[in-house]
Formats: structure tokens, sequence, C-alpha cells
């Protein structure tokens, strides 16, 4: 008789079968961790009941997938939420130095090239309105006091708003310092305006500033102020005004405007675009070109297409006959002031020029070291945009009442009546943010671009 197998009995012969399966599974494992996940060496597996199977294909495989898409999906939520969250905490408010502190704010503002006169006061004229524009304000305002440095013995806060929460900032304001003080008007907008000119003081000179005025140079009061000594003939200097109905038409030809159209947005702005940001970086060069089709314009009086947008830079110079600076006009009620569109590329090309270190493009003067501030541009008999001025109290004085509203009267009205010239030293730069009809520019980033810089470079407290 042959030899036979002894027989298996069937839950022994099943044992056998699992064994043979996992050891078929530990070996395909071990391949395909050497080929795909790429280790060399042998690495002790879990058991079978304990472990998935990193096999590709089956529903381990997918069930992988869907947890890999979810935790993808939650960690872009998180980066978003920590993006929002730190856009918020970078909301705080300017700071600014006060008497108790010691700060390097601004003690070397001075501008080497010009000296203060000893016998001349200069008062700063601030037609106060609006918290939003003013806190920007404020640090100019702050740097150029002689405390800094500057050339600003006094500044004199007119008060021309009822508004409750904006008359607090004031209060907190005038109560920052000794060299300010408040004019009081018995009403407020344009009736305001020619009440304060009644209330100068004999033997000063004032430079009057906008509440909306969101940047100006070291060097424009000096400038502006030198000009103004230097050539009594004029009846009034004018800083450089960025958004200015006649300058914009200078700085486009001059080229100082650059190719901008706002961004074209194919989304309905979701939970973090829908506010208006309060700080953006201000630098053109953290933003991308400009991307959309080769023949798009954008007019003159389109619509933004939603609140905090921005606008970007195109590639080719080339390209302004696409943007809306290419109708500007050189007129005091003009597309320059009617056109919010306009006014925005301003701004923009402004920031690109000032990060750039290229302000030069919207000078016409011999150099910094010009002692009589700069070299005027004459307006001759247009009314001129009054944002930023240098003017004798005893000009306004010896000549009211007016008889029209004091922008009129003070750069057509007057100048005719006393034969004297409006200068605009155009190498004394200052930006003037928004005109009543430019109300859109609100609804893009520019503020909170300003915002930025001011914060970064300016108002900072740095001790």
């Amino acid at each position: 008789m042959g030899s036979t197998t002894p027989a298996r009995c069937p839950t022994q012969q099943h044992d056998a079968e699992i064994e043979k399966f996992q050891a078929q599974q530990l070996r395909r494992e071990r391949r395909y961790r050497n080929s795909y996940i790429g280790v060399k060496e042998k690495q002790p597996l879990l058991p079978m009941s304990t472990r998935i199977s990193l096999a590709p294909g089956g529903n381990n495989s997918r069930v992988r997938r869907s947890l890999a898409v979810a935790l993808v999906g939650a960690l872009c939520f998180a980066i978003l939420v920590l993006h929002r969250l730190r856009e918020l905490h970078s909301q705080r408010p300017l700071s600014f130095p006060t008497s108790e502190s010691a700060t390097g704010f601004s003690n070397d503002l001075r501008v080497w090239q010009f000296d203060k006169p000893d016998d001349v006061k200069v008062i700063g004229l601030v037609f106060f309105g609006r918290k939003s524009r003013v806190e920007l304000l404020r640090c100019y305002i702050e740097r150029n006091l002689v405390d800094h440095g500057g050339w600003l013995d006094e500044v004199h806060w007119v008060k021309n708003t009822d508004n409750s929460e904006d008359l607090k900032y004031l209060e907190a304001i005038l109560a920052s310092s000794p060299r300010y003080k408040t004019v009081e008007l018995e009403g407020v907008g344009f009736v305001g305006y020619g009440q304060a000119w009644g209330k100068l003081e004999r033997g000063s000179l004032y430079v009057k500033i906008d509440d909306d005025v969101v940047w100006f140079d070291d060097d424009t009061i000096p400038r502006i102020v030198s000009m103004k000594l230097a050539h009594p003939e004029y009846l009034l200097v004018s800083a450089n005004m960025i958004n200015s109905p006649l300058m914009g038409w200078v700085h486009y030809h001059m080229g100082a405007l650059h190719p901008y159209l706002p961004e074209i947005a194919d989304f309905e702005p979701d939970i973090f675009h829908r506010s208006q940001p309060s700080r953006k970086p201000w630098a053109h060069w953290l933003y991308p070109y400009w991307t959309g089709p080769t023949d798009y314009f954008f007019g003159i009086n389109q619509e933004p297409p939603y609140d905090g947008h921005r606008w970007l830079r195109l590639r080719n110079d080339t390209d302004m006959h696409r943007t809306p600076a290419s109708e500007i006009e050189y007129a005091t009620w003009g597309t320059g002031l009617k056109s919010w569109a306009i006014a925005a590329q301003e701004h923009y090309s402004f920031l690109e020029n000032l990060a750039e270190g290229n302000l030069d493009l919207c000078r016409m003067g011999v150099g910094s070291s010009d002692p009589n501030g700069g070299k005027p541009w004459f307006t001759v008999d247009k009314r001129l945009s009054i944002n930023f001025i240098a003017i004798w109290a005893d000009d306004v004085l010896n000549n009211l009442p007016m008889d029209t509203v004091d922008e009129e009267w003070l750069t057509v009205n007057l100048p005719k009546k006393l034969q004297r010239q409006i200068a605009v030293n155009t190498d004394a730069l200052a930006v003037h943010f928004t005109f009543g009809t430019q109300g859109n520019v609100e609804k893009t980033d520019l503020l909170a671009r300003y915002h930025d810089y001011a914060l970064n470079e300016k108002c900072a407290r740095r001790i």
C-alpha cells in the first residue's frame, strides 16, 4: 500500500487558506510600499486584523482619498479664517507720539535745505469734518509740528461738522498737544468755510489743509512756505496735488500716470470680500498684473465692480488708451473732477511712483536744493482747488467779505482784483483723496492702502 497524507478536518483546511491569503497580502503590500512609497528596507507590519490595506484600489483607497480631500478643504478654510482674523487684528488705530513718550517719531524730519524763519509764525488751518480722513492726516500734521523738526507753530482745527463721533475724535486731537486750537463756527458746510477765514490771526502765514489730504511729503510745507516768502507777488502758493482737476492733466502729460484698470471679477464676492478693508499692503509690486481681454476698456463713468475692489497694473505702458485717464481734461469742472475712475487711476499711479521712488515724474523743479522751494505752475484765471495752500492772513482779512465761495474768491476773484498770481509749487507734493463727485473712489481699496503706508512708514510709534 502506498503512503497516504492524513486527511485534514474542515477547520484546519480553512485556517491554512487564511494563512496563505495573509502571506500573499503581506508580499503584495511590501512590493507596493517599496515601489510606490520608496521604502527600501522591510518594515514590520501590523496584524491583518488591526490595519488598513495600503494596496491601490478598493474601498480603503477611496476612503483615504475622501479623507485627504476633506483635510485639504478644512486646511484651506482654516487658512482663510486665520487670514481674516489677522486682517481684523491689524485694523488698529494709528499711533501718535505724546509729550510723555520718548520716541524717534520724527525728530529727524527737519528738511535741511530749508530754514524756517524765526520771525514768521506758521499756522496750519485744517477744516475738520471726517474722522476716517483726519486719522490719516493727523499723523502727517503731527510730524510737521516744530516740536518734531517741522514748520507748524500751531494748528487750528476748524470744527466743520456736527457728527458726534467725529467731534469726539476732534476733542481727543485737541487734548493731545498744546499747539492745537479749535475754531468754532456758527454753521457747517459751505457756510462754515466762509466764516473760518474771518478768524485768522493777523501777521501769521497760514497753511490751509483739507481734511481728506491722505499724504504729503516731509518737504511740502517748507516748500510752499519758502516759495510764498520768496515771492510776495503771489497771492497764494498751492501744493502740487494728486487728484486735482487741473494738475491731474499736467501729471498725465508728464508721464506720471500709468495704465491701471479695475480687476475683472467673475465671481460673487464672498464673506471675505464684501466689506471695505481698513488696511491693505500699499506697494503695487505685491499685486498681480491685470488680466483680461486685450480690447477691454473701462469708461470714466462706469460703476465699480464691488465694494473694496482693487485696480491692477497693465503690463504695457502703451495701453494707457484703454484706461480712464486717457480722457482727462485741463478744466476746473472737467472729467478730472467728475470721474471717480480717473481719480482712482491717479491714486494707484501715485502709489506706484511712491514705491518706485519716481515722484519726480510729478515735479517740474530744478531739484530739492532750490532755495525758493521749486518751480511754479500758474493757473492764470482758472479756478484751482485749494486743498493745500499757503497764504498770509492779512491778504485775506484786508479784503473780506467774500462775494462767493472761498475757492472761487481766493483763486479767481481776489487775484483779479489785486492783480496777483496763483502759483502751484510743482515740487511740493500732496494727495487729495476725493471730491464730492468722486464718491465711488471709496469703493476701492485705496484708503486701506494709504492707511497701511501711514502706519508702516510715517505714523507708527518707533521706540
